[in-house]
């Protein structure tokens, strides 16, 4: 299987692509600066001919469409996107509350988490139609769960996610006729960088229970809502 991911240089997208190197699958890795990550390249070391470092930023839409056209002179065809790369706070690690809320911050969230999704979506589109059972899997969260809110913070973060979810099931309808399956996919409160040192589940767990929903999932999954272990979340 041929898997592109976005952010693989740290946390969810560097396990991602971990997992699935060492599983034999071969993996497009997109980073800002792949050869600053230490780690991906000692993954290159190890893995040369299953793993290739592009550069990207997801929120410029002329780097996304220069790394398809790159993708598209060296590989025929894609059967996986992960769109993983995501940020919680626009500037800073730093989510402002109500009262502080800042507009350009609120906007920068959006652009990675919401419309870099849909942008790598419709660029990859036929790289992936041209794939054996395709699908794109965008990386969301619970946090985006309307039915879930039971209060108010991470304003810029919840709505995004929300917002993304909305495109995965856009984008489930859109390219059904292309045969790919879309998902939206919560992987858990993770200790990551962003999930925070307190957090229950180890990316290693995670990222297996996600790729094991990956695998499973068929058709008639296309537009939904999952969680790391394959149960249904509220929109």
């Amino acid at each position: 299987m041929r898997i592109l991911i976005t952010g693989a240089n740290r946390g969810l997208g560097y396990e991602f692509v971990k997992q699935y190197l060492d599983r034999g699958d071969e993996v497009i890795a997109a980073a800002r600066d792949p050869k600053n990550a230490e780690t991906l390249e000692t993954l290159e070391q190890k893995h040369d001919k299953f793993l290739a470092l592009y550069q990207l930023d997801v929120k410029d839409m002329k780097s996304i469409q220069a790394m398809r056209e790159n993708v598209e002179r060296r590989f025929e065809s894609l059967d996986l996107l992960i769109n993983n790369a995501a940020i919680i706070s626009g500037g800073s690690n730093r989510t402002y509350p109500f009262g502080e809320l800042h507009s350009e911050n609120i906007a920068e969230v959006f652009k990675v988490n919401t419309i870099a999704p849909l942008m790598m979506a419709e660029e990859f589109a036929e790289l992936l139609s041209r794939g054996e059972s395709a699908k794109i899997i965008n990386i969301t969260s619970k946090m985006g769960s309307i039915g879930s809110r039971t209060g108010a913070s991470y304003y810029s973060y919840c709505a995004s996610k929300a917002a993304l979810n909305m495109f995965s099931r856009l984008l489930s309808f859109e390219l059904k006729e292309r045969d790919i399956i879309v998902l939206a996919l919560h992987p858990g409160h993770v200790k990551t960088d962003m999930g925070g040192s307190a957090a229950p589940l180890m990316p290693e767990e995670s990222i297996r229970g996600m790729i094991s929903v990956i695998d499973s999932i068929t058709e008639g999954d296309s537009g939904k809502f999952f969680d790391w272990e394959g149960g249904v979340i509220p929109w």
